[in-house]
């Protein structure tokens, strides 16, 4: 299957791409999982199902807010059940989702009741993958994850072990199967065996993440010596390199597609898309999409201005952000006019800025 990224090849050789977007290695077409194409223009919801993980990944870079919590989010909306979770997913009008955590299979009966409804609300053509460490990927939950409508498994390998788990899911179900790693120096080992397994097994892909250095995961990660790219920030120095030192390897020696994913891609591209689409979409009347991402619109507070002009909250009148109406409104009926711009959550939160108009 070709990415319809736009991928170049780099100097002929089989390594695709580039270190800002995406870097692949494949024997022959560029290939890239179909996850990972939906997450390119940002049309995948993230789904974090549960906090709760059997792991304890010095790298994570999961939140103290979430980690280790039986808590569920929908792009950073907290939700409460999954009535909830269709609901967002729909008004962000995403046509996939990752079910990710923590460890989704913790939760096991929430995600296989998530992976039912996505799939029945939605139609079969909703793609849905998955990751874990695949320490509790038994194949009666591999089997009961592929009736329920999974479409693909992405083992996370906290230790050499659970490779062998890609060979589970494709003796026993149709599900799509790969391994999804974080990489750093020091470990292209592990990369190069999950490489060799998922060809051992007929997997499909292997794909690595930059490894981000944040708040959650500084600490260990300065103990154990690794410390913040100059030129990539918030990544892990030599991250990088290190893929490329696999991605070469893999160009040689295996027929297994290998997707180096840029941390940078993620936040500013992929988020960004996400972002955007979901302004276009669930924008009231009175608010105006903007190029990052963000909604934009007028506020008169604490006017008298008659029933039916604007959108009303309480005391505050809601309108387009055209400065010389909100500023006419404010003088003829009093008050205080403002131009808002926040995120297009469900509740516009957080708030970007706030400017009074004159």
């Amino acid at each position: 299957m070709a990415s319809s990224s736009g991928l170049r090849l780099l100097g002929g050789r089989r390594i695709a791409g580039s270190p800002e977007k995406a870097l692949i290695a494949s024997a022959s077409e560029i290939y890239m999982a179909r996850g990972c194409d939906l997450c390119f223009p940002g049309r995948k919801a993230v789904v974090f199902v549960t906090g709760l993980c059997d792991d304890s990944c010095f790298y994570c870079p999961v939140s103290r807010e979430k980690l280790g919590r039986d808590v569920f989010y929908v792009n950073e909306v907290r939700v409460s059940s999954v009535d909830e979770a269709l609901a967002e997913v729909a008004r962000i009008g995403a046509r996939g989702a990752s079910l990710t955590g923590g460890d989704p299979l913790v939760a096991f009966h929430r995600t296989v009741e998530l992976v039912n409804a996505f799939k029945e609300y939605f139609g079969p053509g909703f793609h849905l993958h998955l990751y874990t460490s695949g320490r509790r990927l038994t194949a009666e939950a591999a089997i009961a994850l592929w009736r329920a409508g999974l479409d693909e498994v992405r083992i996370h390998p906290t230790e050499p072990s659970l490779l062998s788990r890609v060979g589970l899911v494709r003796r026993h179900t149709g599900m799509s199967v790969g391994v999804e790693m974080p990489i750093a120096p020091g470990m292209e080992a592990l990369a190069i065996e999950a490489v060799r397994a998922v060809e051992r097994f007929g997997g499909d892909f292997v794909n690595l993440n930059e490894m981000e250095i944040v708040e959650p995961n500084a600490r260990a990660l300065l103990a154990r010596g690794y410390t913040e790219s100059r030129l990539r920030p918030f990544t892990v120095r030599g991250s990088l390199e290190a893929a490329l030192r696999v991605l070469e390897w893999a160009a040689e020696n295996s027929r297994v597609p290998v997707h180096f994913c840029p941390a940078s891609f993620k936040d500013s591209i992929q988020t960004g898309n996400r972002m955007r689409t979901s302004a276009h979409l669930d924008a009231y009347w009175y608010e105006e999409p903007t190029a990052s991402g963000t909604l934009v619109w007028g506020e008169v507070r604490g006017s008298n201005a008659p029933e039916g002009l604007g959108e009303r909250r309480g005391s505050t009148i809601l309108l387009p952000p055209d400065e010389a109406l909100l500023s006419y409104i404010a003088r003829r009926y009093g008050g205080e006019a403002f131009i808002v711009e926040a995120h297009p959550t469900p509740d516009r939160s957080p708030i970007v800025s706030e400017r009074r108009v004159d």
